[in-house]
């Protein structure tokens, strides 16, 4: 699942309007999982001038790179985590790990070659699934038309639920990536 999905399901089943902290948190919870990916990306790309193919190609699947996909990936970190924000009765904590959660949960079916270790460190077992979300080997182009119905969808749900023309801003650009690049086509 793309990024942009993540966030946009993470902010329908959690964000409300007018609570800010748990807006954020449910964002961030949704982003963070990926963040290790785009830093890394960056890194490669812009200080050491490699390309996508070397990148995605051979360092994607390097000890280091995985070994940070795990740590942010892992379901047992955010499942610790929530248990701290439900003891401590934080929403902010207790959204954060949901989203992150929910993350997890959209990516678990859809990811082939690049699996993530979700139960790490506990174990380096990775499901991989017979679908990919960009791999029309495997079903890539349907799964991301699906994907970007599901954008359509939560859109819809997001648009109705707030009323703040910053958010129906944001709203309006969040399809743009699934096509600025066709990704899809």
């Amino acid at each position: 699942m793309n990024t942009p999905t993540h966030l946009l399901l993470s902010a329908a089943l959690l964000a409300k309007p007018g609570e800010k902290g748990r807006n954020w948190a449910a964002i961030a919870g949704s982003l963070v999982p990926d963040m290790s990916l785009y830093v890394m990306w960056a890194n490669a790309k812009f200080v050491e001038g490699l390309s996508d193919r070397v990148i995605f190609g051979q360092l994607h699947f390097s000890d280091y790179w995985q070994l940070m996909s795990a740590v942010s990936n892992s379901v047992p970190i955010y499942i610790a985590a929530l248990l701290v924000g439900l003891w401590r009765n934080s929403l902010v904590v207790t959204i954060f790990c949901i989203s992150g959660l929910i993350h997890f949960a959209g990516d678990f079916p859809v990811h082939r070659s690049d699996a993530y270790r979700y139960f790490w460190p506990f174990s380096d077992w990775r499901f991989y699934s017979p679908f990919s979300y960009w791999n029309p080997r495997y079903y890539g182009n349907i799964i991301s038309m699906m994907e970007i119905g599901l954008v359509a969808v939560l859109i819809v749900i997001l648009w109705r639920r707030f009323e703040n023309w910053r958010v129906r801003g944001w709203l309006l650009v969040a399809p743009v990536p699934y096509f600025a690049h066709g990704l899809y086509f």
